[in-house]
């Protein structure tokens, strides 16, 4: 549901790809480009990008930075072009396995469904052509193809291309922020299918979410199919479906995948119980990340309590965000002076967590209480797996700085007492950031155009 996939019954090739040159900078950006370090590659090519090998590496580049960066035509492109070009020279298989399927997945991704299929007769005419193959692997490739071509005709049926255009007449300027007491979560009104619900801005979510089934049948939601599936790591269940239009501010928004939560709170479970109430009280649906992604630049003032979407921002920040494969958003700060990477939830009630790998390295400069205390967190849903435990230490106080903007936070930061209490959802080496950042902004704002996150004090 996060991603449609694209089945492929194809051979997987155990090969390699190495340029056959002296150790350089095109070397040394393929060798990065395997760590997925996404910010250390970004920044090398920026710096090297003058001596970087421009037929291949430089198109591999931005083949697999294109999407976590929020650029995925150029990703397509860059991929579509090293097919075609092969300089190189990889035998059929080859590009159709190390090139190919990742090119049809990102196809599949972006609900680029006729380029699909055209890609996929390309790669099967590369594969009839090739006189080297044996004929059992040229069949298995090629039924693999069919078989591709197959569900890109079908996915438009079961999940119609998100479609976002800005209204010509609106008028709508600035959208008012709803008031939390709870937490420091976002919170606007938002017409789905005509009817206003409190929706939830979280850069948590893979997808737009409902929590009360009853929400959904309100509505009117379409079901793909009358089969539950499951979201969160696996741990809820529900129906995928989708919801005909999002009237958001300026824009006007169509086709919107939605996931909606069956599942059932214990009633003798004084935690669910909790869990529930706060989730029920909060908001109806959830905004997720494929359709915030394409929002563009997203702006909030915390003094006006509102939410507008600026044509222009001048900045001179640097890129710190990016979303990985899973839909998952990411942003890159500094501790310590260090840099620290945090998965970034909008929706997540806790303020700063900082995982052991990291704490180890700079404890010397990182203060925390003696004594470690339970902290429960709760995903996405109220059910026994959506809801675990932790110890953490509490740090009274943290300086931490996003694009060069120092903040000092107060009281919203905790340090997992080992590995085993790591936050499961943060990054191993670094942690996560949830909205309680947002309580030390007179503003925030994400540019998804530029993939940056910054903030005014």
């Amino acid at each position: 549901m996060k991603h449609l996939n694209v089945f492929f019954s194809l051979l997987v090739l155990n090969c390699v790809v190495v340029l056959a040159q002296p150790v350089n900078h095109s070397q040394t950006l393929v060798d990065l480009i395997s760590t997925k370090k996404w910010f250390e590659i970004e920044n090398y090519y920026q710096q090297h990008k003058d001596s970087i090998d421009r037929e291949f590496v430089a198109l591999w580049y931005l083949a697999e930075t294109g999407y976590v960066f929020n650029r995925p035509f150029e990703a397509m492109d860059a991929y579509e072009h090293l097919i075609d070009n092969n300089p190189l020279n990889m035998d059929a298989p080859t590009l159709f396995s190390y090139l190919g399927q990742p090119l049809l997945q990102l196809c599949a991704n972006v609900q680029e469904y006729s380029k699909g299929e055209e890609l996929c007769q390309k790669l099967i005419t590369l594969i009839e052509n090739d006189t080297i193959i044996d004929s059992d692997m040229r069949l298995s490739y090629i039924q693999g193809g069919e078989q591709a071509i197959e569900n890109f005709k079908l996915f438009p049926k079961i999940y119609p291309k998100l479609t976002i255009t800005k209204k010509k007449d609106s008028n709508v300027e600035e959208i008012e922020l709803i008031p939390n007491e709870l937490d420091n979560g976002i919170f606007v009104n938002a017409r789905w299918n005509g009817n206003k619900l409190k929706t939830h801005f979280d850069t948590g979510a893979s997808v737009c979410y409902i929590y009360n089934r009853a929400v959904a049948e309100k509505i009117g939601v379409t079901y793909n199919t009358n089969d539950t599936t499951t979201t969160n790591n696996g741990t809820i269940r529900g129906f995928v479906g989708a919801v005909d239009s999002l009237e958001l501010g300026e824009f006007s928004i169509k086709n919107i995948p939605v996931f909606v939560n069956i599942e059932m709170v214990d009633p003798a479970d004084s935690i669910q119980i909790q869990c529930d109430s706060i989730l029920n009280l909060q908001f109806d649906i959830v905004l997720g990340i494929p359709v915030i992604r394409q929002l563009g630049v997203i702006e909030f003032d915390f003094f006006k309590n509102t939410m507008s979407f600026p044509k222009k921002i001048q900045t001179i920040a640097k890129r710190n965000l990016f979303i990985d494969n899973s839909s998952n958003l990411f942003m890159n700060m500094e501790i310590c002076n260090a840099s620290f990477l945090s998965y970034f939830d909008t929706g997540g009630r806790e303020g700063l967590t900082i995982n052991t790998d990291f704490y180890e390295k700079y404890k010397q400069h990182i203060s925390i209480r003696s004594t470690a205390k339970q902290v429960r967190s709760a995903v996405g849903s109220c059910n026994e797996t959506s809801i675990y435990n932790r110890y953490v230490y509490h740090c009274p106080q943290i300086d931490i700085k996003i694009n060069g903007q120092e903040i000092t936070m107060i009281d919203d930061c905790s340090v997992a007492k080992d590995k085993e209490n790591d936050n499961e959802h943060g990054v191993a080496e670094g942690g996560f950031m949830g909205n309680a950042i947002f309580k030390y902004c007179k503003k925030a704002t994400f540019d998804f155009n530029n993939m940056i996150f910054s903030v005014e004090q």
